[in-house]
């Protein structure tokens, strides 16, 4: 038995420890978390030793060196890596072609990028203290450092000695973490039983389009293109790249981290060449030096990443055309040189995406981070094997199979991308849940409330003129109620939930203000036109719908600070969206009809006359009819949040916010001009600095606006608990 267990091969060994933290993790659940620890030691542990035997064998690799050695690691190894970016960069968009025609998108809002840190690229490369540069982990300083003393020391007399001993202390570290490496299987163990019985995979559902397209992308580089790419210049087969990559790739998709493989990438790559035996120690130089500079620059599993900036733009229909796409590959290369994490955010910017976005990234590197890890490996691999060859020997190159490959190739690319373009057509338009998100959304710790849809036939609701002679505080505090008016078709800010509940960022706020001021509420229904009336009248005492602050209605009624701003926007056909992104190409429209409803303003109305003097206006009763009768108009006038939230209803239409912007307003609280109202107005005003000062704005702008609704506090499906119920 023990003789059979000792010829399992070392890979083998990993992914039993693999399938072993699968089955675990779904048998025990949540109860593989203290596994974690375990799992992050063996990460350190493997971690504690790479740098410094990056940093050692870089300095003796490149040291060890003759100057022409030098100058074509310099020559050739470049010209290599510009092939492989030129490879990603061709898979990568190829792939975008594969997204199907998209519906809506699904965030309530789309935000302004926010302001990204830029990437200095001196700081990233140029250490100003190494020391810095060493603690913070900033590869490509460390290796511009390293690359730099190695250069010099191949001007040194007597530099034998140096170089020795670094060569001692490179086999030093590396038996180091060869003794980790051993470990390997318990670790890869730990961190996948954790993994499994952990991760959340319930908003996972709305990037299975960038997750096919991602994984099958990275199969292709990782078992065909790369590997297929080595015959092409070198003597080695097809099956000498993957099987002396075996084991590094099994290690890094088992560990998630693309850094603790170099030592085995080195090792491996060293056997591979034993077959050059006479020049054995020159291959150990140039791999050591080509090595960490493969794993400095961006490298294949960087590059894909631009995969996701091509997804957002087909997520919000943003259309990018060829010279777009030539600046996203240009800047993708230029900001992926650093981490992903600082990259995307600033692309999401570059390319006028929504930084909010970025989330969908972070979450999307759970289930992406370990075939990330796979491609970065292979990459590093193979682009280091090509480079140490061509470095050492003359590329074999045989047209005839180049073309042959090509042929190949291509042939796989188009099959790989047509059928998942076809697989997911037939998926994505059966999963679209937006609209439900937003119709079960709800409040919690409401105050005591009453509805009227009515207001104007209720006579309860009407006050006395004693009460008119009031100040609005005395005449809240004496009625134990205050009057809140809404409008249920400012989605969604205020509107009516699919179990007829009156929710809304507004109503929400309605509560808290009703809560602070120890009073209930009394909800009154009403419609643009009726608001300035119903304010004067005392029919309400404030009004929370989304209610924008107008040039022609100051004076006449009082208003809060702003809480929130709105844009002009359409809503159209989601397929006619680059039709209405610019004002200019809008007027080239012939026949456009512009619905307008009692919720846009006479200078609304005036100026959309203006800046599209050939379209004809429809006055429509409310927002719904406008979808109940779908060839009414091209498109209906609204506002930016409260078009996306209608839309989200509605995922055949999508809203646009033209370019220049036909109006910008800023959303408040309008109260009645009377007698001693400034005590009123000063309390709100207070109450929303409080709000902002302690982040509740701020908070449910996320969940209502941007809809990014709190995760459910559900325990993971596992077997014990849920089939064999021995946990509760």
């Amino acid at each position: 038995m023990l003789v059979r267990l000792s010829k399992i091969s070392f890979s083998a060994w990993i992914f039993i420890g693999l399938g072993l933290g699968v089955v675990c993790g779904l048998f025990f659940g949540e109860l593989c978390a203290p596994l974690d620890f375990l799992g992050k030691a063996f990460i350190k542990l493997l971690q504690m030793g790479v740098l410094p035997y990056m940093v050692v064998s870089l300095i003796h690799g490149v040291g060890s060196l003759s100057v022409e050695d030098a100058k074509l690691v310099a020559i050739k190894g470049g010209a290599i890596l510009v092939l492989f970016w030129g490879i990603a960069l061709a898979v990568t968009f190829g792939f975008s072609l594969s997204f199907p025609e998209s519906g809506s998108s699904s965030f309530f809002a789309v935000s302004k990028p926010g302001r990204m840190d830029k990437v200095d690229l001196l700081d990233y490369y140029i250490p100003s203290n190494i020391f810095d540069a060493l603690s913070d982990n900033l590869i490509p300083a460390i290796v511009f450092f390293c690359v730099f003393l190695g250069v010099a020391l191949l001007k040194v007399r007597n530099r034998e000695p140096f170089l020795n001993m670094l060569s001692i202390l490179s086999k030093a570290l590396n038996n180091m973490m060869k003794c980790v490496i051993n470990t390997a299987p318990i670790g890869v163990f730990a961190l996948t039983a954790s993994a499994v019985g952990t991760i959340s995979v319930e908003q996972l559902q709305r990037l299975q389009v960038y997750f096919v397209c991602y994984l099958v992308a990275s199969g292709i580089l990782v078992f065909w293109v790369l590997p297929v790419l080595v015959t092409c210049f070198t003597s080695f087969t097809f099956r000498d790249v993957l099987r002396s990559s075996k084991d590094a790739l099994v290690l890094g998709f088992s560990t998630g981290n693309n850094f603790v493989v170099l030592a085995v990438i080195a090792d491996s790559l060293k056997r591979l060449f034993e077959k050059l035996a006479e020049r054995e120690k020159k291959c150990g130089n140039v791999i050591d030096s080509v090595l960490p500079l493969a794993y400095s620059f961006p490298s294949v599993g960087k590059l894909i990443e631009i995969l996701f900036i091509l997804f957002v733009a087909w997520y919000v229909n943003s259309s990018l055309g060829f010279g777009r796409q030539l600046e996203l590959a240009l800047a993708g290369v230029m900001s992926l040189f650093g981490s992903p994490k600082v990259g995307i955010p600033f692309l999401l910017e570059y390319m006028e995406l929504p930084s909010s976005y970025f989330d969908l990234y972070i979450m999307s590197d759970v289930v992406t981070r370990r075939f990330k890890v796979l491609l970065q490996t292979m990459s590093m691999f193979t682009l280091t094997l090509i480079a140490s060859f061509i470095i050492l020997s003359k590329p074999v190159i045989s047209f005839r199979r180049i073309s042959s490959i090509i042929f190949v190739t291509a042939l796989l690319m188009i099959t790989s991308i047509t059928l998942a373009r076809i697989g997911l057509s037939k998926t994505v338009g059966n999963t679209y849940y937006e609209d439900q998100i937003l119709l079960n959304m709800e409040i919690r710790h409401q105050s005591p409330f009453r509805i009227f849809m009515d207001p104007l036939v209720t006579s309860e609701l009407a006050p006395t003129q004693d009460e008119l002679q009031k100040n609005i505080v005395t005449r809240i505090q004496d009625r134990g109620r205050i009057k809140i008016g809404f409008d249920d078709q400012a989605l969604p800010f205020s509107f009516f939930n699919s179990m007829g509940q009156l929710v809304g960022y507004d109503i929400y706020f309605a509560h808290r203000l009703a809560k602070n001021l120890g009073v209930s509420i009394d909800f009154i229904h009403l419609d643009r036109s009726q608001v300035r009336d119903c304010l004067e009248k005392g029919i309400c005492d404030i009004v929370m719908s989304a209610f924008p602050i107008r040039l022609d209605e100051l004076g006449q009624l009082n208003f809060t600070q702003p809480y929130m701003d709105m844009k002009s926007a359409l809503i159209v056909k989601d397929h006619r969206k680059k039709q209405f992104q610019k004002i200019a190409n809008i007027k080239l429209i012939k026949g456009l009809k512009i619905a307008v409803t009692p919720e846009n303003s006479a200078k609304e109305r005036k100026k959309i006359s203006i800046s599209l003097p050939n379209a004809e206006i429809i006055e429509l009763d409310n927002v719904k009819t406008f979808f109940d009768k779908e060839d009414l108009a091209d498109a209906l006038l609204t506002s930016d949040k409260i078009g996306k939230a209608w839309a989200l209803l509605y995922p055949v239409y999508g809203v646009v916010v033209p370019e220049p912007n036909l109006f910008v307003y800023e959303l408040a609280y309008p109260i009645p001009i009377t007698p001693g109202d400034d005590k009123f107005l000063s309390y709100l005003n207070h109450w929303l600095s409080l709000e902002k000062t302690n982040e509740e704005l701020n908070r449910q702008f996320d969940y209502w606006i941007l809809g990014r609704t709190p995760e459910r506090k559900v325990p993971r499906w596992s077997i014990i608990r849920d089939v064999l119920k021995w946990v509760d």
